[in-house]
């Protein structure tokens, strides 16, 4: 069952399915198969199901300037302490009554342990979070960012880090983009992935090892404030 789920939401993510796409053919397929199978069979049902996996992602409210996030001690406050603007967009109904309708701004944050504790428990890539240290190199040649001068200087200089070869290197990047295209701009997002690079070259380049860690909402590229949105990680 949870191999079929987790095959469904990758065509899912491949082919662009809209959940009513998902839930009709996850109808179908369940429908096909015979009685008392257990196929879900709505969009809903999968991913309540994958929430097994231990691999969250927590929604966290943002300043509609990017001056803070409401998490941690601030979780509970309703206005920027910053700049004064409003967590929660607000509505009138009908009697002229203000009602919170929710946050301005979100963020998601893919909480890294979960994701770095699995390549530590599975036995084929436990084995390559020890490839930076292991591996020859030849010729002098750089073939990983282990190689590399920078990489051996850090060594030298966190000698307490770098004993323990197990211990995880990362590496972290971000760019913006639009995921509806230029008629979308005000839809921008900023994704920063996360890589380890214990692993080797052709493992690190790797989709399944590029941990997707926040997705900070747009449509402002973050500049400066980058720091606000990267507190969680």
């Amino acid at each position: 069952q949870l191999s079929a789920m987790a095959r469904m939401l990758s065509l899912k993510s491949d082919h662009h399915w809209s959940e009513p796409c998902f839930d009709q053919t996850s109808h179908f397929i369940k429908d096909i198969l015979p009685e008392n199978n257990t196929f879900l069979d709505s969009f809903y049902n999968t991913k309540k199901h994958m929430e097994g996996l231990g691999l969250p992602s927590i929604q966290i409210d943002c300043c509609v300037n990017g001056c803070m996030i409401y998490w941690g001690a601030d979780i509970e406050m309703i206005s920027c302490k910053f700049c004064s603007q409003s967590r929660y967009k607000t509505r009138v109904d009908g009697s002229m009554k203000q009602r919170k309708q929710g946050a301005v701004k979100r963020m998601i944050y893919f909480p890294l342990a979960p994701r770095l504790q699995r390549l530590y428990a599975s036995p084929a890539t436990a084995a390559h979070m020890r490839w930076h240290a292991e591996h020859h190199q030849e010729n002098d040649m750089m073939r990983h960012c282990s190689d590399s001068e920078e990489s051996k200087k850090f060594d030298k200089a966190h000698p307490s880090f770098s004993s323990e070869i197990r211990n995880v290197r990362l590496g972290l990047s971000t760019d913006g983009f639009q995921p509806f295209g230029q008629s979308g701009k005000q839809y921008s997002s900023w994704p920063i992935t996360v890589t380890p690079y214990n692993l080797p070259p052709w493992m690190c380049l790797k989709e399944p090892y590029m941990f997707l860690s926040i997705l900070v909402p747009g449509p402002k590229n973050p500049k400066q404030k980058i720091d606000v949105y990267l507190q969680p990680l």
